[in-house]
């Protein structure tokens, strides 16, 4: 129809219209549902189907006269009102456009081979022509919804033409469209471009179906997407083949993944998967499917193939941790946190690697140590072990911390592996707990070239590998032996190093583990005053020629130490020589003036002494112990040989303590006594030693090792940690709280001996600890 035509047919209505209202008589029931079927609804009906170019059924003439129409044959209450009459005839013309034109079209379409997408193309535009067909019959019979519908309790208008849409056209075309639907969203996972719009059309049918349904008062299309959606429809019709399609999907997609793709680019492709679901949802669906079909794809692709992605050998879990696939392993954890139960066998597995790691480290110790000892027999252990476990725990720190974001789980798997580890000891000579310690002291000694900074921070590692330690008690005594070493021979690197330790092994376990510690630093750095008062005091009684003064001949230092917070010492008695003695006795009374409730208890074997040897070829400074200093002075004065037993008598000491000493002065690097018999072993029946006139040393300052005394250290550390643990079982059966009082009693440690010989006198410095 031109314009012309319909501009001259909205005249005519018009005209109609104002005549009708001008009347006094009724609108007849068929005249006026003529008008209004014949130039509203059918013309409205042919723009739909696309019979017409028209993009409006009528203009503002044609609408004012239509409703004009419909309103004067209702507006007679009680005489002749239609409304009834008009409300069933415009249901019915709904009806019959539903089925006479979209149901008919759809079937055709869906028994059409070779349609392809044709069916949801055809079902989205009927859907959008129906929403656009019952806004303008609403508009059309408007008049209604205001009185008639209130009046009668009856659906709205919009909600009969929605009802009749679901009951007519959705219930039977709703299996084909959701199998279409979910075809399409295969091709579209597959790759495929795929029709958003087409999509999103489709599925708000199904989302507004809920209410179509079931709602009586909608009064119009607009508001059916104002109000909270009604997902019954949505998701038991179409949510439910979804997810059921795309477990089938992603069940068969699991299979060809595994088998075309390492587990690595598998985790990748789960990753994308679901990210790409995330997005599909925001698209075209209801945000409600999001976590559902999320957790569709995770049973599908991580849940069932767990126990291969996490546990294959070929790219599992542990595999990706001993390559360092860092950012793989990341990716592992944030997909199996997404499942039930999905970290617990990831921890389970990297328990496994840390156990397998460590093993090999412990495995590997004794071979190693083997060849060390072949090397060089004086090495007690070689602490490449402590830097292996020290390497792993760091590296582990670093995946738990950061890869597995710190999860309780892992922290806790972590901690049980290295407990383990750590508390196997891997030789049998030597506990793990004094392995670490003697790593410590390395490092505080300075034998590691570190700066302060990362010194601090090998601590750090160090302190923390501790904790994982079941004897921390064994820990603290051997730790109390070797800082008693170094801090009496003056080999700490520094004392604010030796006091960070302490500090740190404090935060962790508490003052009292560290009571001891503290003490033994604490008498360091008063004993440095005190031998500072000695000092001043010998000089100020040289200079006035005071008699008990004048006898100490010899730089004789003293560190006097509180018993109880140092190692206990096992006495060992020695003859000392006139000069040491005088010195000795020279303290004793200066220090029981300044402390007269106090004993000293004089520990020999901590003294060291340097000593000048004047041999043929040059002068020598000698670094060695007491009893060695006293040995060489003996041998120096006497003429003749002198045989085992008489220098045993005469250095007043034990047999296995005087084989030591001779061994290492007439079997070592430097043999400066001579001795018969076999050159590398003593024979206390028949050895006789004299001292050697030869002896020469590129060296002008050298020290002569002595053999220590590690087994009965060892021992000493075992009692004492038996006897501390014998008070704590004890307090499990007992309530009382006994206060014991130690008594206190002091060591001086260090002498610089002295003594007159042909061959022998001391330089001006020597050192003696004793308790």
């Amino acid at each position: 129809m031109s314009s012309n035509a319909r501009s001259t047919t909205e005249e005519t209505l018009l005209e109609y219209a104002i005549a009708r209202s001008m009347a006094t008589t009724d609108i007849p029931l068929e005249e006026g549902w003529s008008k209004i079927k014949n130039h509203g609804i059918t013309v409205l009906v042919g723009i739909l189907q696309g019979d017409t170019e028209r993009k409006r059924p009528f203009g503002n003439k044609g609408y004012v006269s239509l409703y004009t129409i419909s309103y004067r044959m209702c507006s007679n209450a009680g005489v002749c009102d239609h409304s009834k009459e008009l409300y069933d005839l415009a249901k019915s013309e709904i009806h019959n456009y539903l089925r006479d034109h979209i149901l008919w079209n759809l079937r055709q379409v869906i028994v059409a081979i070779d349609a392809e997408d044709l069916l949801l193309t055809s079902f989205s535009r009927h859907w959008e022509n129906h929403k656009v067909f019952i806004t303008w019959i609403q508009q059309l019979f408007r008049h209604l919804d205001n009185g008639y519908v209130a009046n009668a309790s009856v659906p709205t208008i919009t909600s009969v033409g929605l009802r009749l849409f679901y009951d007519v056209v959705f219930l039977e075309v709703k299996a084909h469209i959701v199998e279409d639907v979910v075809r399409m969203i295969n091709k579209e996972r597959e790759g495929c471009t795929a029709d958003l719009r087409l999509l999103r059309s489709c599925i708000e049918a199904f989302l507004s179906m809920g209410h179509c349904s079931k709602s009586t008062c909608l009064r119009s299309v607009h508001s059916l997407f104002e109000i909270q959606p009604d997902l019954s429809v949505y998701e038991s019709e179409y949510e439910s083949i979804l997810l059921l399609r795309s477990a089938e999907f992603y069940a068969e997609k699991s299979v060809t993944w595994l088998a075309s793709k390492s587990i690595s680019s598998y985790l990748v492709g789960v990753e994308k998967a679901l990210e790409e679901e995330a997005q599909r949802v925001l698209r075209y669906m209801h945000a409600s499917s999001t976590q559902k079909l999320l957790k569709v794809c995770e049973r599908e692709l991580l849940q069932k193939k767990k126990k291969v992605l996490i546990e294959g050998e070929q790219g599992g879990l542990m595999s990706l941790i001993s390559q360092g696939q860092h950012d793989d392993i990341h990716r592992m954890f944030k997909l199996f946190r997404r499942i039930p139960d999905g970290l617990p066998p990831m921890a389970c597995v990297m328990k496994r690697y840390v156990h397998q790691r460590g093993r090999t480290i412990l495995q590997a110790r004794p071979d190693h140590s083997d060849q060390v000892k072949r090397e060089a027999p004086r090495l007690a252990s070689d602490l490449g072990m402590i830097d292996s476990l020290l390497a792993l725990q760091a590296e582990m720190n670093q995946i738990v911390g950061v890869l597995f974001s710190g999860e309780t789980r892992f922290q806790q798997s972590l901690r049980e592996a290295l407990q383990d580890i750590v508390n196997t000891d891997a030789l049998p000579e030597m506990s793990n707990a004094e392995m670490l310690v003697v790593y410590t002291d390395r490092i505080l000694r300075g034998k590691v070239r570190l700066a302060e900074e990362e010194i601090e921070n090998a601590l750090d590692q160090i302190v923390q590998l501790f904790l994982f330690l079941s004897d921390k008690d064994l820990f603290a005594e051997y730790y109390r032996v070797y800082l008693a070493n170094r801090l009496l021979s003056k080999k700490a690197t520094s004392i604010h190093l030796e006091k960070s330790m302490i500090s740190k092994l404090k935060s962790y376990e508490g003052a009292p583990f560290t009571t001891k510690l503290e003490g033994m630093i604490n008498d360091f750095s008063i004993g440095k005053d005190l031998d500072h008062m000695w000092r001043c005091h010998v000089h100020k009684a040289m200079f006035r020629e005071l008699p008990a003064v004048n006898s100490v001949t010899i730089d004789f230092s003293v560190q006097v130490l509180t018993q109880g917070f140092w190692p206990t010492q096992k006495f060992r008695e020695l003859h000392l020589t006139r000069e040491l003695s005088q010195a000795k006795a020279s303290f004793d009374g200066w220090y029981r003036g300044q402390h007269s409730h106090r004993v000293l208890t004089w520990i020999y074997a901590l003294g060291d002494v340097i000593v000048r040897g004047n041999f043929p070829a040059r002068k020598y400074d000698i670094c060695v112990t007491a009893f060695q200093a006293v040995t060489l002075v003996l041998c120096s004065a006497s003429h003749v040989a002198i045989g085992f037993s008489d220098l045993q008598d005469r250095l007043g000491i034990d047999q296995a303590t005087a084989k030591r000493v001779l061994h290492s002065l007439a079997c070592g690097r430097h043999n400066i006594l001579d001795k018969t018999g076999h050159q590398r072993h003593i024979n206390v029946q028949s050895d006789q030693f004299t001292l050697n006139n030869k002896f020469t040393s590129k060296l002008k300052r050298f020290t002569i090792q002595m053999a220590s005394f590690e087994k009965e250290t060892q021992n000493r550390v075992d009692s004492e940690v038996q006897h501390q643990r014998s008070f704590t079982i004890d307090a499990m059966y007992s309530c009382e709280n006994n206060e014991g009082a130690q008594e206190a009693s002091t060591s001086a440690t260090g002498w610089r001996g002295h003594s007159p010989s042909e061959k022998f006198c001391t330089r001006p410095k020597t050192n003696t600890n004793a308790y």
